[in-house]
């Protein structure tokens, strides 16, 4: 097999396990939000998110620096992940103590309070942020064999949410909840950690030297996480201070909707730095060109019917989901599911501009989108409340893709502007169904996928080395099934 068919197959394996822990994480979602109303999903959300904040200083970019090091040299993977170890976790105390210390003086007492308290154990562990937790997945990563870490991610998920919603029914409290909702991710953290062991052998090991060169290759992609994290938060941070709860909870039912969908662009983000980390090492540049051309069509293809269909479809979307009290937010999901479109995108640059060594201009990057979405949201929220912070996102977003796609050009050429033209003319076209079609709404969606499916597939919307990607990932489905036809 390929390397390219392997990394494939990697992001299929990991798009599924990822697709189902979202697919859960939804339904809790819906679930809280009737539950709690408006305003105690807005607590709930703001907890996590502030929690949230400080989840980057336990990694500081060196699960990246592991992963693409290790990609490059598999011996080096016992000596790296040794030291790690023991680094990761002193850092891992000193944000859970930081997180505690800065909750106390700027939360007011009360459940809000304490529910930021209790969500600050995620720093530990957490299958969703950058947690200590994390480590265990980095030589798994490096050597494209995800399926250990996903199913136990997937288990956890399911275990936690039927935990969850117990307690919800029960009528708990908010910071019971959270606690719920972590304590139940322990048992899937152990397990891993044992095949994690049993995959490496770390060498455990006190070792300054190496961790100050772990982390002086990793503080460029650290601050520019730092930065990340900022960004993908202010939106609610700034919201709790600009306009409440409500709003909060409102922004929130958009958000979750759409930031679930990044479970796309990381399946194919996950395959993609290893395999660009060693192409680059081998000094490969037009295999290098090849594979993020390839990486951001799939990635432009697959997110533009999400963005098509929640413009087309947000009132219908909302009610089914959260029902008539979150009405309002469906014109913030019009507007977030182009974000979404535009984060596809994004994480195949930055993974891109990572592995080639330029996370310096990742780290520029990052300080900038977040000081721009900040400036637009104090501007906008005030204003338009919750739909000035999804505008913000929009054009923060927007603006920095087209610069960092200008910034990688001399290093890994342009994206192919000829494949985009014909995704978006494939996508016009296959939205009809949606537009003016009097069916119902699943036949008509069904219609639709199947529509742009054959129009992108024909029509060139994604590169040939798309193709045979996405080839490589099918094919052993399309085998099983002429087996099962030749019975």
């Amino acid at each position: 097999m390929s390397r390219m068919a392997k990394a494939a197959k990697n992001s299929g394996l990991i798009f599924v396990g990822r697709g189902v822990e979202r697919l859960v994480r939804i339904a809790v979602v819906v679930v809280l939000a009737r539950m709690l109303g408006a305003r105690g999903f807005g607590v709930y959300s703001f907890a996590f998110a502030f929690a949230e904040v400080f989840a980057i200083f336990t990694d500081a970019g060196i699960h990246t620096v592991l992963v693409r090091e290790i990609a490059k040299d598999r011996d080096s993977a016992p000596r790296l992940l040794g030291s790690a170890l023991v680094l990761k976790a002193a850092m891992a105390i000193l944000a859970w103590l930081a997180a505690w210390v800065a909750a106390i003086w700027t939360i007011p007492a009360g459940e809000p309070l304490w529910s930021a308290l209790v969500a600050s154990f995620l720093l530990f562990i957490s299958f969703r942020v950058n947690s200590f937790r994390m480590i265990l997945d980095a030589p798994f990563e490096a050597g494209l064999r995800m399926k250990v870490p996903v199913v136990l991610g997937v288990g956890s998920e399911i275990f936690s949410a039927a935990c969850l919603i117990a307690a919800a029914l029960a009528h708990w409290p908010i910071p019971a909840l959270i606690a719920v909702q972590l304590v139940t991710f322990l048992p899937g953290c152990v397990i891993l950690a044992w095949y994690f062991f049993k995959e490496v052998r770390p060498a455990i090991r006190f070792a300054p030297r190496e961790w100050a060169g772990l982390l002086r290759m990793a503080i460029p992609i650290g601050a520019a996480n730092v930065f990340l994290i900022v960004y993908t938060r202010s939106d609610l941070l700034m919201l709790e201070w600009l306009a409440g709860d409500f709003s909060v909870g409102m922004y929130s039912a958009a958000y979750k909707l759409t930031g679930s969908l990044t479970i796309i662009p990381t399946a194919i983000a996950m395959s993609l730095l290893p395999l660009i980390s060693s192409s680059f090492e081998a000094g490969d540049r037009e295999k290098i060109g090849e594979m993020y051309r390839a990486a951001i069509s799939l990635a432009m293809a697959l997110g533009l019917p999400v963005a098509f269909v929640g413009i087309f479809l947000s009132k219908s979307i909302i009610s089914v989901v959260y029902g008539p009290e979150f009405a309002p937010s469906s014109a913030a999901v019009e507007i977030l599911v182009v974000v979404s479109l535009l984060s596809f995108m994004l994480y195949v640059m930055t993974t891109t501009g990572v592995a080639v060594g330029k996370a310096g201009l990742f780290t520029a990057y990052a300080v900038s989108l977040a000081f721009l979405n900040g400036i637009l949201n104090f501007i906008l929220i005030p204003r338009f409340d919750f739909i000035g912070a999804s505008w913000a996102t929009l054009i923060a977003e927007g603006v920095m893709l087209s610069a960092g796609i200008l910034v990688l050009k001399p290093v890994v050429g342009l994206p192919s502007g000829g494949a985009a033209l014909r995704a978006v003319g494939c996508a016009i076209i296959a939205s009809a169904p949606l537009i003016w079609s009097p069916a119902h709404v699943l036949v008509n969606l069904f219609i639709s996928a199947v529509l742009y499916a054959t129009l992108i597939f024909w029509g060139r919307g994604v590169t040939p080395e798309g193709i045979e990607a996405a080839r490589s990932l099918l094919e052993p489905f399309l085998r099983r099934l002429k087996g099962n036809e030749s019975k």
